[in-house]
Formats: structure tokens, sequence, C-alpha cells
């Protein structure tokens, strides 16, 4: 299969030099055709629509998200958004459990924990995170460790490396991670991951549109914890069987279009561009621009240093520099009292250059 063009996949990028996929990713042609279809089918024949289509849209969105990601088909939570999944899940946690937080973290993450009866701990994000991390997990032995493997402010991406040494060493504490910004820009493999729970909305890096998001655990977190949330949904077979294990993220019906378009864009972006083409581009492009960027003193070295990956950078500005920059044709956010940027597969070298060009002008 010969390699779609992105231009025509994307026409925004023909218009602007779109550097705001941390706010929402875009719909590519292709999805957006093949959920037009889908929407029109609906319309016009209804339940016969349904019948038709629903369990095997969702069953065949599980099974694609488990093959992916190395997950347990009925382990897999298919909703709306992170968050709802997020709340849902803290909602069978046991009272006075102990977590550990990082302080700038994103308030999707922080907030729901923060309003339950946790006992809370954060650690500051800084050069020296996982020394951090390890002296706060020794020090007060939490049950949870609740974070987002991608900072949306500063772009930090986690190491799974030093992850993966902090699991090992401190295996009875439950790895939560908020993958929003992360999951799609590079290859993943839940299975042997350090994480208990990862979840995902789809809008931005898999270019999946709103109300979409999915959710792996692992079983030996599904057994240990007694989840509270279910409807009709939740069970094996409706109105009568048993819970299903993944169930209490899942208690109403599934918006099957939305359910759909998230399985376009994941055969898009896996099968049909490919995670290795998709992780080579970001990784090459945000290499160049990390480079740059130091050059020109914009980043915060006391968050960032120079050898990490990131791919979302948080670069010195005023909010009033977003409207210059958007003048400019250049569509980025002020996230942190900084200019926010991040790179796609989409994005070129041209695209670093137009920015540059821009932020020096400012």
């Amino acid at each position: 299969m010969s390699m779609p063009s992105l231009k025509k996949e994307f026409p925004i990028i023909s218009t602007y030099t779109y550097l705001n996929t941390p706010f929402t990713g875009v719909l590519s042609s292709s999805v957006q055709s093949k959920t037009n279809e889908l929407e029109e089918d609906y319309r016009l024949r209804g339940s016969l629509f349904s019948n038709d289509y629903e369990d095997s849209i969702v069953e065949e969105t599980r099974q694609l998200i488990s093959e992916i990601y190395n997950a347990k088909v009925d382990a897999i939570g298919l909703l709306n958004n992170f968050s709802t999944g997020l709340n849902l899940i803290l909602n069978g946690l046991p009272e006075e459990s102990k977590v550990v937080l990082l302080a700038q973290d994103y308030p999707s993450v922080n907030l729901p924990v923060k309003s339950r009866n946790f006992k809370v701990f954060e650690v500051d994000i800084n050069l020296k995170l996982y020394d951090n991390l390890k002296q706060k997990f020794a020090e007060v032995k939490p049950d949870f460790f609740i974070f987002s493997m991608t900072q949306y402010i500063s772009g930090l991406q986690l190491d799974l490396k030093a992850l993966n040494q902090l699991k090992e060493e401190f295996p009875e504490i439950c790895f939560i991670a908020d993958a929003t910004q992360y999951c799609g820009s590079e290859a993943f493999d839940f299975g042997n991951s350090p994480f208990d729970v990862f979840g995902t909305s789809g809008y931005k890096w898999l270019n999946a549109g709103l109300g979409n998001a999915f959710f792996l655990l692992k079983p030996n977190f599904l057994e240990t914890y007694h989840f509270r949330s279910i409807g009709s949904n939740s069970l094996t077979v409706k109105p009568e069987g048993k819970p299903r294990l993944s169930g209490f993220l899942e208690p109403g019906h599934y918006d099957v279009i939305a359910v759909a378009r998230l399985k376009f864009a994941l055969e898009f972006h896996y099968k049909t561009l490919g995670i290795e083409f998709i992780e080579s581009k970001i990784k090459e492009l945000s290499k160049q621009a990390k480079s740059e960027f130091l050059k020109l003193n914009l980043l915060d070295t006391d968050v960032v240093d120079q050898d990490s990956h990131q791919n979302i950078f948080s670069l010195k500005g005023e909010e009033s520099h977003i409207d210059k920059l958007k003048d400019r044709g250049i569509l980025s956010a002020f996230r942190g009292k900084r200019i926010r940027v991040g790179f796609q597969y989409f994005n070129t070298e041209k695209d670093l250059k137009t920015l540059l060009d821009a932020l020096q002008k400012l």
C-alpha cells in the first residue's frame, strides 16, 4: 500500500503551520469519509443500523486495541473521554489510600484525586524527578502513583525505562497513567509496561476526534478492587448476565459512531501509516526543534534536560504572542504562561523554520 498524501488527508496543513496537536488533533479525510458513511447509514436505517453494527464495531475496536497495545481484550474499557474513566476508577479505590501525584500535572488528573478522601503526596517536576519519586515512594509507601505520561505544560515525557525501574523496586504501588498526550506518538506495549492502568482520549495524537477514549487495565488490578459503577451495558449479557471485568467503565450505551471513528483512526495510524513511520518522523523533527530551542534559550532547563525526548515544547513568550503567531499562520496555545507547540508526524522541517523565524521576530 502506498503512503497517502498527508496534505490531502489534513488540508489544514496547507493553510496553517499546525503545531497545536497538544490542544486538539486533526481528523484525516479518510477517517472522516468512513465516519460520514456510517452516520448516513444510521440516519437512514435507525435500529436496523444498530442491529447490524453496534456489537461488531465495539468488538472490532476492542480487538484492534488489544492487538496494537498488547492488552487483554476483556480488560479494555471504551468510553467518551479520559476524565470520565479516571473518575470511575477512583470511585472504586479504597478511601484513605495514599496517592502520589506530580505537582504540576494536568488538572483532570490531580483534581479528581484531591476531591476524594485520599492521602495525597505531591512531587515537584524537576531534573531529579526519578530520585524524588524514589525517595517519596520509600518514605510514604503509597498505594497509587497517578500521573500523565507526557506533561501538558512542559512537554516532559516520562522515561519508560526509569518508570520500569521504579515499578521493579516498588511492585506493590499501582501505576495509573494518563496517556492522552502520549498515546500514538511512539510504539507502546502495555502488557510489558510498568502501568496497571493506561488511559487516553482519542482526540489528540491519535487524530480520532472528540467523544472517544479507551482504558487498558491489568487483570490483577481489576480483580483487586471493587468497582461500583454499573449498568445494563456492564453485563456479559443484557439484562441479566454477570458483570464484565471492565464493565464498570461502560455502564451505558456506546456512542457507536465515536467508537467507529476511533477504530478508523487507529487503522489509519497503525495500519495505513504505521507506528514506525510516525515515531521516526516525530522524533527526528522534535530532536532538531529541541536543539534550536535550547540555542535560543526558550526552554525551562530546570524541568527538561538536553538529552530527554519530547515532542511538546513549552517556550518563553507572552499570551499576546499566540495571536501574533496565528497572524503568521502558526497555530499554538498558551499554557502555564508559556507558548506550547507540538510536532506531529505531518509536520516538516519547513514548519520548524517558519516557527523559528516568527519567534525571532516577536
